[in-house]
């Protein structure tokens, strides 16, 4: 080694040394010399020495056993040192600010701003999402790990965006700042500023209060800005997006649940889920207490010795995610969508029979009985008494038009579970592809009567009476249908045919114009009509109606 470059290696030892001396030094400031708001300094931060690695003076090797986010932030901090050190050598000019963040982040202090938390993550490739949000297996484990080190509240939201479809990283970036955006709103507001900036006390029942006070402020100030909060939407994107728009409603009580433990969370507490009669709740320890922080319920905050229900761990907690993303994507129509974030559910909860039938509802709502069956095969071995497994494999059945083992499955089902009227309802439809009207008629007629108000129960009822040419019971069942569901066509089309079938022309024209009105697409309604008015002699009008049904249907004029 020459003079020269021996004169280097010095150089930059000592700036090295001069560097971590005074990052020594700054620990002094910190974390009192944060924001009140910073999440360092709500979980007490304290400096760690540096160990005997760093990769600004020996490389990666040191610490290449790490998980992938600690060798990610620990890249990072050892960056930031580097740049320090660069400037000491005169290699690199920094402003002040520059330096200042540059300084926290030598000193290991993570940026508390969620958007830059993100790029955190990001960066490191085994956590970006294409990597594991195939899985959900893969899916959990990125947010324990992502929990570990930063913490519940970035977890939630790096995993729960990911969750929401957002994948590429300026999309999680710009989620990231929007969550922070409506952070700093809240804890901007006078009541939880003040909250903020007190001094906690050692003192247990007072340091139980000054925090509790935080907590009920920050509550206060999410029910002032959104004062109904309880709506529909559960994805953290739509939670996000409402409380940055216009309604006056946030989420549902997974939403809520989410958000507000990511709130929480970045005010240093920790938020834990629980099941408690089938509802999700949270609750927040405090100290050796536990605050239940109600969703939907604006009482003020209390103390209670012991967290009630079912604690929930970050597996069931996606599960419960998975599975209303699949509720919403099959309300949508979005089948297949649905189908896979049920099979993300199954992979973790491979025991629920619930999440099973409704991925075989789904099947069957793809046209995939075989799929379908296999699924609810897999729901009986775990539950043989399951009813709603045996009505969808009745389902399945009748799909395949296997008629006697439907009729089977349903009775099954009505045998473990009677008050079901839609099960009688499918067993009516089952009796009636077999031949049997009679016991047709008596299933729909037990759906009735367990359910009044099944309008669908006296529809099917009055469409059997109708092709057995018993029009008055099919007007009479008719006429029921459109006294409970006054809009539905299908009741008035059938209706204008049972009337036409008796030769009141009157009737069936008071049907099919009521059909038209309700629907003016429907073509069959129109032609009908065309046909009613010309038997009546009404030669302009049944032309008039004539020609919109085959503008609707061209093949009407074959």
């Amino acid at each position: 080694m020459n003079n020269a470059s021996a004169g280097r290696d010095q150089r930059r030892a000592h700036a090295v040394a001069d560097v971590r001396a005074a990052l020594e030094r700054t620990t002094s400031y910190y974390p009192a010399d944060l924001p009140a708001s910073h999440y360092a300094r709500r979980t007490n931060w304290r400096f760690k020495s540096f160990g005997t690695y760093s990769p600004s003076d020996q490389g990666l090797e040191g610490f290449a056993g790490f998980e992938p986010l600690p060798r990610q932030l620990e890249t990072a901090r050892s960056k930031a040192e580097a740049l320090l050190v660069a400037e000491r050598l005169g290699e690199t000019i920094l402003g002040a600010q520059e330096r200042e963040e540059l300084t926290r982040r030598a000193l290991g202090i993570l940026p508390t701003a969620e958007g830059d938390r993100m790029r955190e993550v990001f960066a490191c490739a085994e956590l970006q999402p294409r990597r594991f949000a195939h899985s959900a297996t893969n899916t959990v484990a990125a947010f324990e790990q992502i929990e570990r080190n930063l913490g519940r509240a970035t977890a939630l939201t790096y995993c729960m965006l990911s969750l929401a479809g957002q994948r590429q990283e300026e999309e999680l970036v710009r989620y990231g700042e929007r969550l922070e955006q409506l952070f700093t709103q809240i804890v901007s507001a006078p009541a939880v500023k003040q909250a903020l900036e007190a001094d906690v006390p050692r003192d247990e029942p007072v340091k139980f209060e000054v925090l509790l006070a935080l907590l009920q402020t920050t509550r206060d100030q999410l029910w002032a800005l959104k004062p109904n909060r309880v709506s529909t939407e559960f994805l953290l994107t739509q939670v996000i997006d409402n409380y940055l728009g216009a309604k006056n409603v946030a989420g549902s009580a997974l939403g809520l649940a989410l958000f507000d433990s990511i709130i929480i969370g970045k005010l240093g507490f920790r938020a834990d889920f629980f099941m408690q009669d089938g509802v999700l709740r949270l609750q927040v320890p405090v100290g050796n207490r536990s605050v239940p922080w109600e969703l939907a319920d604006r009482r003020p905050l209390s103390q209670s010795t012991n967290a009630s229900g079912c604690v929930v761990g970050s597996r069931s907690l996606f599960t419960i995610a998975y599975s209303s993303l699949a509720a919403m994507c099959f309300t949508f129509g979005m089948f297949e969508r649905a189908t896979e974030a049920y099979h993300s559910a199954l992979e973790l909860e491979p025991g629920s029979v619930e999440t099973r039938t409704n991925l075989a509802v789904c099947l069957l709502k793809q046209q995939l009985p075989g799929d379908a069956i296999r699924e609810l095969r897999a729901c009986l071995d775990l539950e043989p008494n399951a009813a709603e497994a045996h009505h969808q494999m009745g389902n399945a059945y009748a799909l395949q038009s296997d008629w006697p083992r439907a009729i089977d499955s349903y009775k099954r089902a009505l045998r473990i579970s009677r008050d079901v009227a839609e099960v009688y309802n499918n067993l009516g439809f089952a009796y009636l592809h077999s031949g049997n009207a009679q016991q047709a008629v008596a299933a729909f007629e037990a759906a009735i009567e367990h359910r009044p108000d099944y309008y669908q129960a006296y529809f099917n009822l009055a469409n059997l009476h109708l092709d057995q040419k018993q029009y008055d019971l099919a007007i009479k069942h008719y006429r029921e249908t459109l006294r409970i569901e006054p809009r539905f066509v299908g009741a008035c089309y059938n209706m204008g045919r049972a009337h036409y079938e008796q030769h009141d022309l009157d009737g069936a024209v008071h049907c099919y114009q009521k059909a038209v009105e309700l629907n003016p697409k429907h073509s069959g309604a129109w032609y009908n009509l065309g046909v009613a008015y010309r038997d009546q002699g009404r030669t302009e009008q049944a032309v008039e109606a004539l020609e919109k049904a085959v503008t609707l249907n061209p093949s009407l004029m074959r």
